[in-house]
């Protein structure tokens, strides 16, 4: 947001009754809530993957033989 608008918006606030603020205020929250949600809802993580264990090739610690040059 520019520095225009947030003033703007500042200014237009300023203008706004206490009662009319609390209504923009749960407006707000519940769409910051509704975006928090969907987002969780949208991204899980399933616990586990490695109950069966995993491979490992035996010459993983050995330097490629094209990169023993370099060494």
């Amino acid at each position: 947001m520019s520095d225009f608008a947030y003033d703007y918006f500042n200014t237009e606030l300023d203008k706004l009754a206490l009662p009319e603020l609390t209504q923009i205020f749960e407006k707000v929250k519940s769409l910051i809530s509704k975006r928090t949600n969907e987002k969780a809802a949208s991204f899980s993580r399933a616990l586990g993957g490695l109950e069966e264990g995993f491979y490992m090739a035996p010459d993983f610690d050995e330097t490629p033989k094209c990169f023993k040059e370099y060494m």
